[in-house]
């Protein structure tokens, strides 16, 4: 999994949150799995040639999952003890939900599908800060036949997709959904 952090000062504040409550946080508790963290990269542009006049830019169109709740994890099994879990809703390319690991707390988080990544805001659950984060985007095509274009599946990078949410997993989101309304909005 890569989560990508825009600002490095998030390491340090998850340390201190560390001491400071004698427990972790999932974002601390994602540092100390060893997930590489590097600068968010902005949007891609592709310039495409029209004639030998002019030149025009176009933006890379988002890649996004269909609206609905989903639930990734670290493991293919849920509940696993030590990994982590996103649970979140996709409402027109805009995601809110909360990462977290069993038997701990949970970081609501929301933001917005970009074209190679999830650019998300983790809210701490402690301090109520915000920390920038993006997840990869995992895009694979299935084989186009004639008359059937290939279709696209995206996936986050590091995270499996699970089929059913729990009654704690709802509960996670719907916590999430009342503190952070207008984030699907």
């Amino acid at each position: 999994m890569k989560l990508q952090s825009t600002q490095q000062p998030l390491f340090s504040a998850s340390l201190k949150n560390i001491a400071k409550f004698a427990t972790f946080s999932l974002v601390a508790g994602l540092f100390s799995m060893g997930l590489p963290v590097h600068a968010a990269e902005s949007q891609p542009t592709i310039t495409a040639t029209i004639s030998a006049k002019s030149t025009r830019q176009v933006a890379t169109a988002p890649a996004t999952l269909p609206n609905g709740v989903y639930l990734y994890g670290q493991s293919a099994q849920p509940e696993q003890v030590g990994r982590a879990y996103f649970v979140f809703e996709v409402k027109q390319g805009k995601v809110l939900g909360a990462f977290y690991m069993p038997r701990s707390s949970f970081d609501c988080a929301y933001g917005t599908f970009e074209a190679e990544q999830v650019a998300l805001t983790v809210i701490d659950s402690y301090e109520k800060t915000r920390h920038p984060y993006a997840i990869a985007l995992q895009k694979t095509a299935n084989v186009a036949t004639t008359g059937n274009p290939a279709l696209t599946q995206i996936s986050l990078e590091g995270f499996q997709p699970l089929k059913k949410l729990s009654a704690t997993d709802q509960r996670i989101l719907n916590v999430c959904k009342q503190n952070y309304p207008s984030a699907l909005k």
